[in-house]
């Protein structure tokens, strides 16, 4: 039985929740800080925090709006378990709700927050309908913070995709993977076509423009927007694409039908085509982030 999308993603996420930190986060410290600094957060104030992942920045604004109250929302029970234990090494009170972002915004009453914060999350829901709701719930006055990454992010990954898509490669490796066994072969590359033959599966905005635009059909006026391109570098192809898959970059309803010998595959096809964009330091990924502050 295949396993449902949001299962999908809870499942992945919560196994990446220890480790999600030292993978991800510290590398987006910089346009992080700039959002919650953006936000301008004050003493008392009610926050929502969508997507808050392991809290390392809804216990940064807990703080800021003590005796306020802020809302960690996630849909991984192994993320709010890791914000629950950051939380109570800060000595800081937070209300951890276990739901999906854009259920939990779409039933939020009207003008109950003074801030909502959403942080990387938009790959994984709707955000052209969610985030016009994300209005409703803010107050006279208040604000709304949002980072993403872009349609341009990684574009050696998106790159390597449509070089793999015209190219022969992929079924020659894939008929030495199954050791040369034709049926298997065609099997295999038939499903991955039918999966990944097409790229509906990138949903994220392709700039800040898309943000600002859905975030005015809720009734906010943009304040400020950038973007930026963070550059990581690895010592090798394989290193790439395990930090990739680790860190949940990946995760994707669409890999819910790769089985894991197919997945293992295609993380080597994957990381030998990385060695293709190898410099002096290493191998790059360029994450590009775009921030948005709106406010009512």
């Amino acid at each position: 039985m295949a396993i449902r999308s949001l299962e999908y993603r809870q499942i992945a996420y919560d196994r990446v929740a220890d480790a999600y930190d030292g993978l991800w986060s510290r590398h987006v410290t910089g346009p992080n800080a700039r959002l919650t600094h953006g936000l301008g957060l004050r003493r008392g104030e009610r926050v929502a925090d969508l997507a808050c992942g392991t809290g390392i920045y809804t216990v940064e604004m807990a703080g800021l709006v003590t005796p306020g109250e802020v809302v960690g929302v996630d849909y991984s029970e192994g993320m709010l378990a890791a914000a629950r234990e950051r939380a109570e090494r800060e000595g800081l009170s937070l209300r951890l709700v276990h739901a999906r972002a854009e259920d939990f915004i779409a039933s939020a009453p009207s003008r109950s927050f003074d801030a909502v914060s959403l942080r990387f999350a938009l790959a994984y829901l709707d955000w052209r309908s969610v985030l016009p709701l994300i209005g409703q719930a803010i107050r006279p006055g208040g604000r709304v913070g949002v980072l993403t990454s872009t349609t341009s992010s990684i574009p050696q990954l998106a790159e390597l995709y449509r070089r793999f898509l015209r190219s022969p490669e992929p079924a020659w490796k894939l008929f030495q993977h199954t050791k040369r066994s034709l049926g298997e072969t065609w099997r295999l590359y038939r499903k991955l076509r039918e999966t990944f033959g097409e790229p509906r599966f990138i949903s994220v905005p392709s700039d800040v423009r898309q943000v600002s635009a859905r975030l005015a059909q809720g009734g906010l006026v943009t304040r400020e927007t950038w973007t930026e391109t963070i550059r990581l570098w690895f010592d090798s192809g394989s290193e790439a694409i395990a930090w990739i898959v680790d860190c949940g970059y990946v995760t994707h309803d669409s890999l819910q039908h790769v089985d894991p010998p197919t997945m293992r595959f295609l993380e080597r096809l994957f990381a030998e085509g990385m060695e293709s964009f190898r410099k002096p330091r290493g191998i790059p990924l360029d994450l590009a982030i775009a921030g948005v502050i709106a406010a009512r």
